[in-house]
């Protein structure tokens, strides 16, 4: 009985880590982020980096940076474009600051430099958050082995070599929102059938 609720335990635990998708963004990219002002030849280099990432809903923007010398704003466009530090939306001022991306929220999230002058040198970036329509992409499902079943139980051989499935496209590549419930339904379901 106890090796049963261990067993319902971790597949509960696998199916809720399987719908959990949400991730973490370090800005600038790298493990120690880029959060700081570009070298001159590549000015645009931190929304170059962010043109290259797809941020969803539910995923986090994590800063990191030399709290003593800089800061982290979230500002308005106007602000953005202006470099104007002085009316932030939001001032993040510890290292590691983390900016979750949540339903409801803006399309797109403005962010600058709180140091003096590192704006205008480039140390700012747009980040487009993608809606709640447009699911994650995942690849698709390896296709299972080919298996021949033995021929004395009555069943037609398959061939060795079957043409590998097409690839799938729009839809077929987006998962649900709650994925991670069909996961969970899916297997509590096959559970209540063996009769767990």
């Amino acid at each position: 009985m106890a090796s049963r609720a261990l067993l319902l335990c971790s597949l509960v635990a696998l199916a809720l880590a399987a719908g959990s998708d949400a991730r973490d963004h370090v800005v600038g990219g790298g493990k120690d982020g880029a959060w700081r002002v570009p070298p001159p030849a590549q000015p645009d280099a931190l929304n170059d980096w962010a043109g290259k990432a797809r941020f969803h809903v539910g995923d986090n923007l994590v800063f990191k940076f030399d709290a003593a010398t800089d800061s982290v704003l979230e500002v308005t466009r106007a602000d953005y474009d202006r470099c104007n530090t002085a009316s932030p939306i939001a001032t993040y001022k510890a290292s590691g600051a983390v900016v979750p991306l949540p339903p409801g929220g803006q399309r797109f999230r403005h962010f600058i430099s709180g140091a003096p002058g590192n704006c205008q040198k480039g140390e700012r970036v747009i980040v487009l958050v993608m809606s709640e329509k447009h699911g994650r992409r995942v690849p698709p499902a390896a296709p299972a082995p080919a298996h021949s079943p033995s021929s004395s139980a009555g069943l037609v051989e398959a061939p060795a070599h079957a043409p590998a499935p097409a690839p799938a496209t729009g839809a077929a590549w987006r998962t649900a929102s709650g994925s991670g419930s069909v996961v969970l339904g899916a297997l509590l379901g096959a559970l209540l059938v063996v009769g767990f």
